[in-house]
């Protein structure tokens, strides 16, 4: 976690002159923090594996309510 705000801080320092998108970058800081504790690497590194992620529990929560039990033909909800 103190590596992900430090690595925050020096981009925000960085860019001194410039206006920063604080909602976006506390976003980054917080995948950041889950990329490194659940994949050991930071969220630039692991960007394109939270968003295979983000896109699987998309697609598991909107087809959920299909799954059907073979044999059955009754809904898992």
């Amino acid at each position: 976690m103190v590596k992900s705000v430090e690595e925050m801080m020096k981009r925000w320092r960085d860019n001194e002159e410039k206006e920063i998108e604080v909602f976006n970058e506390f976003r980054i800081l917080t995948l950041d923090v889950i990329s490194r504790t659940a994949f050991g690497s930071n969220y630039l590194e692991g960007k394109d594996k939270l968003e295979l992620l983000e896109k699987l529990v998309k697609l598991v929560a909107s087809n959920i309510r299909k799954f059907r039990f073979p044999g059955t033909g009754q809904h898992l909800c």
